[in-house]
């Protein structure tokens, strides 16, 4: 009886090892921007892709490009390097990169209830 209790043990320690890890508890790697980085990053790249797409500044021809100049990586102090190697990772964790883009949507509906571009 002992013996086929040892087995169960075994067994039951073996299947609760090989539970596979939540991909959303894995930490982030330091090499990369931090969730809040990179949420902000977003935003700003939404909220200028917006207002160069509906032309708020009505500005036509040769204007157009000049005033629509944005860089949310400069805007936000990121490196292109970091960025890309940000992308990469999410891009291999699509569980964590949804969480991202939930509070990415989050904060623009936010800015858009508010009518205002502050964060």
């Amino acid at each position: 009886m002992t013996q086929r209790w040892l087995k169960f043990l075994l067994l039951f320690t073996i299947l609760i090892s090989c539970k596979p890890k939540q991909e959303e508890d894995e930490p982030i790697p330091t090499t990369i921007l931090n969730e809040e980085q990179l949420i902000n990053v977003l935003t700003d790249a939404y909220l200028g892709e917006g207002a160069s797409g509906i032309n708020v500044k009505n500005v036509s021809g040769p204007k157009y490009d000049s005033v629509y100049l944005f860089n949310p990586l400069k805007d936000n102090g990121v490196d292109k390097a970091k960025f890309d190697s940000t992308i990469i990772y999410y891009s291999q964790h699509p569980k964590k990169l949804k969480l991202v883009y939930d509070k990415v949507l989050d904060r623009l509906s936010q800015i858009q209830a508010n009518g205002n571009l502050s964060k």
